[in-house]
């Protein structure tokens, strides 16, 4: 398929050569920042920087958009697409509805609007394969699944086709899992800095911890009491309150 990307951030940084390299062509990528569409375009056969959000000339098929979603409404009504442009919205949260009633608020465009989320925390410069990344996919007509799965089977074997209210709660998840326990990890990388210790001294326990998650097996659960003593290690008010918080969590019997 012909391709166009809206945004140059780090998902359309990886997605753009994914594609690229499983037979698809980039055809334009747009960004606020010129310099960011450059870059993604250096990695592509034939793209061009597009300088406008006039895509109405374009001979792409599918335009993935790749911006906050606080951008949406301002992005979304200044884009125009070619007549039977398919538009993929790269979100975990954005609400298809909301984004096609900014996009096309009298309902009068032909274009199709779909949902491509990547369960995966992608950065620039940073590879990581994609081939068993997990893809979420949300559409409302079957014809524009069709497409958003052909994609994502371009990229990866684990194809998710989701609900509006499903694609949301596995984002939150991803929050939980990734973000939030990279905090943690790095709220203990400082504890252990303060006494000149390198977190290699804790890999074993974290490595054992993911892979009794990850392969199913319970580990040992046991209510921690709250010390106050390691409260006055904390210096973040915010990290104290987080950890008497995850200590009353541990408390509670598991339903």
């Amino acid at each position: 398929m012909k391709i166009s990307f809206i945004g140059a951030g780090h998902v359309a940084w990886h997605l753009a050569q994914a594609l690229e390299n499983a037979g698809n062509s980039v055809q334009e990528v747009f960004s606020r920042d010129p310099k960011k569409a450059k870059e993604v375009v250096s990695f592509c056969y034939n793209a061009q920087v597009q300088e406008h959000l006039d895509f109405s000339e374009s001979s792409s098929d599918v335009f993935f958009l790749c911006i906050p979603e606080s951008a949406y409404s301002q992005v979304l009504s200044e884009l125009l697409l070619p007549k039977y442009g398919t538009l993929i919205l790269v979100s975990g949260t954005a609400a298809l509805a909301e984004a096609m009633v900014m996009y096309d608020p009298l309902r009068e465009s032909m274009n199709q609007m779909g949902v491509f989320f990547p369960v995966q925390h992608l950065s620039i410069g940073r590879k990581i394969a994609l081939t068993h990344m997990p893809i979420c996919v949300e559409v409302l007509v079957e014809e524009t699944e069709i497409i958003l799965v052909t994609l994502a089977k371009d990229i990866s074997d684990a194809i998710y086709v989701v609900s509006a209210e499903e694609r949301k709660k596995i984002h939150l998840a991803m929050q939980m899992a990734g973000l939030f326990t990279n905090h943690l990890w790095n709220q203990a990388k400082e504890l252990l800095d303060s006494i000149d210790l390198d977190t290699q001294l804790i890999q074993g326990l974290v490595e054992n911890h993911m892979k009794a998650y990850f392969t199913q097996q319970a580990m040992p659960s046991s209510a921690i009491a709250l010390n106050y003593e390691a409260l006055a290690y904390i210096e973040k008010p915010e990290m104290q309150e987080i950890y008497k918080q995850m200590v009353l969590l541990s408390q509670r019997p598991l339903i």
